[in-house]
């Protein structure tokens, strides 16, 4: 008959072993400072990479950028197609036209993409009428 004491010391420095192992093989955590354009990405996938980013032009209200890779593409601090240089009202909108720009871009990446009046009518883009 084994005694339950000497069985758990028996049994504490392997469980503890265990622990140590099974804790080093672990995956280090990922830190929230990484991109996702960080090591994983091959560079020719970074370069050709389109992304829209949205900022506050000097006069007010808000623009986007379509950059490719490293590099901006498309600067458009007011609203396109409409007359006169009207920034955009909202963060969204700047974005919603950014993203509808950056599409067509990625469906032809040779060309210039368009937009029409009636596409921002359709997305209700406000000081669009």
């Amino acid at each position: 008959m084994t005694n339950n004491k000497s069985v758990l010391r028996i049994c504490m420095p392997a469980l503890a072993t265990t622990l140590f192992f099974a804790a080093c093989q672990q995956p280090p955590k990922q830190t929230e400072e990484r991109t996702e354009h960080t090591k994983e990405a091959p560079a020719t996938a970074m370069q050709d990479s389109i992304a829209v980013v949205t900022f506050q032009p000097e006069g007010g209200g808000w623009g986007f950028k379509i950059n490719r890779g490293t590099h901006t593409y498309i600067e458009q601090p007011f609203i396109p197609v409409i007359m006169g240089r009207t920034p955009f009202k909202t963060e969204a909108d700047a974005l919603k036209v950014g993203e509808l720009l950056a599409a067509k871009l990625r469906k032809n990446p040779a060309g210039l993409p368009d937009l029409t009046r009636q596409e921002l009518l359709d997305m209700k883009i406000a000081g669009v009428e």
